[in-house]
């Protein structure tokens, strides 16, 4: 590895270690962790992401993210579709949005694409191939698809807190999940897995090759998005109780909302991690079992498992 490629694989551990910490040390606070872990995961991506699909692709992707994801809260905090009625309290702006939220949704996404793409054994690996298979097809909507998921799966367990008690954006007629409406999550998925679903277009067409790495590349973005999870547990513990309404007028128990947000992310972001871990752990031996295995000889009948052969 050169010294160019050393440095940026520390400068990721290092970034993987401060959004870690801070997932997991800023809740004892009682102050929320995600505002700044979201944060770090920018330059995060952006290194990781120049160094795995290339500038061009990368710029490509981190564009129509900003594009798309400010065009439909726009939308959404003028019409209602497809998040509901709601508006940011805080400054500047892009038209309607701070500025900071399109590159939330771009360092975010790019983690739980990541995540995706290794639950996948690493599709993404097979967009950027000339040749056009089976498992290609299935992979460039498959992969947009879980990576949407992974989005929305986090927001589950986030938004209440973010708005409901952070105030950060306010729903202006409330919603059932702790002053959320459903419509939210539909949306978080709709939005999230068009531009998933137009970057996987993009590699598919531009035919470029990705930079199939070992297990810490991806295991990074994993830890991340699994920390982010774990983030609800001292945050819990540490955050004042108090009653919090909405514009509805709606009293909701902050204590309540918190223990809600934690038991979310602990059966469904932590596991998710979890399950992504172990399929890095067994990635390499799966990859040396396909090269080592010897093909049989023509005519070898290969017994099935658990069935003895005749003498």
């Amino acid at each position: 590895m050169s010294t160019a490629g050393q440095g940026r694989t520390v400068a990721l551990w290092l970034l993987t270690a401060v959004a870690v910490t801070l997932a997991l040390v800023v809740p004892l606070t009682g102050r929320e962790a995600a505002l700044p872990v979201l944060l770090v995961l920018v330059p995060f991506s952006l290194v990781h992401g120049v160094r795995r699909y290339g500038a061009k692709v990368l710029l490509f992707f981190l564009a129509e993210t900003l594009v798309v994801s400010n065009f439909f809260e726009d939308l959404s905090i003028s019409t209602g579709f497809p998040f509901g009625h709601y508006h940011y309290t805080g400054e500047p702006r892009l038209i309607h949005v701070p500025i900071q939220i399109g590159p939330i949704y771009f360092g975010l996404g790019y983690a739980c694409w990541l995540v995706a793409s290794a639950l996948l054994d690493e599709a993404d690996t097979g967009l950027g191939t000339r040749t056009r298979t089976a498992r290609r097809r299935v992979d460039v909507v498959a992969l947009p698809m879980l990576a949407a998921a992974l989005m929305t799966m986090f927001d589950v367990g986030s938004d209440s807190v973010a708005s409901t008690v952070g105030g950060i954006w306010v729903w202006e007629r409330g919603g059932g999940l702790f002053g959320v409406p459903y419509t939210n999550y539909l949306g978080w998925w709709l939005v999230t897995y068009v531009f998933f679903q137009v970057f996987a277009v993009f590699l598919t067409r531009s035919r470029t090759p990705v930079q199939a790495e070992g297990r810490g590349a991806l295991l990074q973005p994993v830890l991340v998005y699994g920390a982010l999870g774990l983030s609800s547990v001292p945050y819990f513990a540490a955050a004042p109780d108090g009653a919090v309404t909405d514009l509805t007028g709606t009293v909701w128990s902050g204590h309540a909302i918190d223990e809600s947000m934690m038991i979310i992310n602990l059966f469904s972001v932590v596991p998710v991690a979890l399950l992504t871990v172990v399929r890095l752990a067994g990635r390499d031996s799966r990859v040396t079992e396909a090269r080592t295995t010897p093909a049989p000889d023509a005519g070898q009948t290969v017994p099935i498992e658990g069935e003895q052969s005749c003498p």
